[in-house]
């Protein structure tokens, strides 16, 4: 357990370190590209410019591109905001680690405040420092966007962290968690029955078929990938690059590659996505326009490899596994609905309504514009694919649910008999003159005190005692 002042100067070396890191993965490789194939009219600060755009926009910041001449073709000013997730998650397991570390202090609020500090001065300097006549952040994104991804991924990180996974079983907590846990527990108890009740199995079922849909996606895209090898080398010929040079694009498209795993997921929905405006790629058709000649591309999906709608089958299957694998978290949901088919409604809805949710935030942060033209729309429609996933999952989770959730048999007995006990506690309250305030029973505690029946009809709840 650190101190006060160890935890401060602790987290401002380790927020140093983790920017020098993140922007030196870039700054490297670009630095040695530019003084082996070094042009005498470019100095290094155009690889010092790239490399603080690219930190910049893996903090969700847009890049401001003036109109110039590129490759001898004019071209007029754009925007570029599409984020390079593979860099962002790259950045994010870094805070994330710093800010377990962090959770060890005896108190947590020094490494805030000097990890914070820190980012936010490190990338405000990196923002000043990237402007150019040629591109440039644009300023109110990248004066506090930055600092904010930082700050969120790391009071999470320092607050959520398991004692087991950091070592200090047995040791005191820093005030700051041990008071999060208390206000959030409180917080999700006043919530009420359904926080109990149909949240937990709605939360692991709805993020597990979430999951198992973009794991399918990058298994698919990787065996295409493999199968269409030959048209890859190809499109790397054509770009006619030095071996350095398609290292590096190889790193910046990897740097893009969770972006069309999530392209992939959304045309496995029947959503499909787009590369470049009026352009579509689904089960249903593909219509592409012209596209610039990189290498990924040749790992879209097309139509002859899916068999038209079976693709759908995806998350159709997710739906089914996920809602049958959560049956041992959803047993108080056999308790507190009266019949199989509202056991089994209020179950598939919860679910398909956080797949939904958590779908459309992972396509409102894959997509954005990456160039002029009709570049400005890259990726998938994050209402019409998290639309469609949720039909999907409603309609499967809710059948997969009356495995799930099914009672043997109806509890009506047992809610009847819950009700008349309140009614003759209250008329009893009232006889002997108390208040009607203290006539209030909570109903879910009187009725987990209900006798069980002599006959068990397998609805019944289990008895913790």
């Amino acid at each position: 357990m650190f101190s006060r002042k160890t935890t401060f100067l602790t987290a401002v070396l380790e927020t140093a370190l983790v920017v020098a890191v993140s922007l030196g993965i870039l700054l490297v490789p670009l630095t040695v590209l530019w003084a082996v194939e070094n042009n005498s009219s470019i100095d290094w600060t155009a690889a010092y410019r790239a490399s603080a755009d690219i930190w910049l926009a893996a903090h969700g910041v847009p890049i401001a591109v003036a109109a110039q001449s590129i490759a001898g073709v004019a071209v007029p000013e754009f925007l570029i905001s599409m984020v390079p997730l593979g860099y962002s998650l790259g950045i994010g397991a870094l805070t994330f680690k710093m800010g377990q570390r962090l959770a060890t202090g005896r108190a947590l609020w020094p490494g805030w405040l000097g990890a914070i500090a820190v980012y936010g001065a490190a990338s405000l300097f990196i923002a000043d420092s990237a402007k150019h006549t040629l591109a440039t952040p644009v300023a109110n994104f990248a004066a506090f966007l930055p600092t904010i991804v930082f700050t969120l991924v790391l009071l999470a990180s320092s607050l959520l962290a398991k004692p087991a996974s950091l070592g200090i079983d047995g040791a005191p907590e820093a005030r700051e968690r041990t008071q999060f846990r208390a206000w959030f527990g409180g917080v999700w108890e006043n919530l009420g029955w359904w926080a109990n009740v149909v949240a937990p199995p709605a939360l692991r079922a709805g993020t597990a078929i979430v999951v198992m849909l973009l794991g399918f996606s990058a298994a698919v895209l990787s065996i295409i990938t493999a199968v269409n090898w030959i048209e890859v080398i190809r499109l790397y010929e054509g770009l006619q690059l030095t071996l350095l040079g398609g290292v590096l694009v190889t790193i910046g498209q990897i740097a893009f590659l969770p972006n069309i795993v999530v392209f992939t997921a959304d045309w496995f929905t029947g959503a499909g996505f787009a590369i470049g405006t009026g352009s579509s790629v689904s089960p249903m058709g593909t219509n592409l326009g012209p596209l610039p000649s990189l290498p990924i591309l040749a790992s879209l999906p097309s139509p002859h490899l899916s068999l038209g709608l079976v693709a759908l089958a995806v998350p159709a299957v997710a739906s089914v596994v996920a809602t049958v694998r959560i049956k041992e978290h959803a047993g108080a949901m056999r308790f507190e609905f009266a019949s199989p088919f509202t056991a089994a409604l209020s179950l598939g809805i919860p679910v398909a309504l956080v797949a939904a949710i958590e779908f459309l935030v992972i396509n409102l942060v894959a997509r954005g514009s990456l160039g002029p033209g009709r570049l400005v729309d890259v990726g998938g429609n994050p209402l019409l694919a998290a639309g469609a996933l949720f039909g999907e999952v409603a309609l499967l989770s809710t059948i997969a649910a009356f495995y799930a959730a099914r009672p043997v048999s109806p509890d009506s007995h047992l809610i009847e008999r819950a009700r008349n006990t309140v009614v003759t506690r209250t008329a009893g309250a009232a006889n002997k003159g108390a208040k009607p305030s203290e006539w209030e029973t909570d109903y879910s505690t009187t009725r987990s005190k209900v006798e069980k029946p002599a006959t068990a009809s397998g609805f019944e709840p289990e008895d913790n005692e």
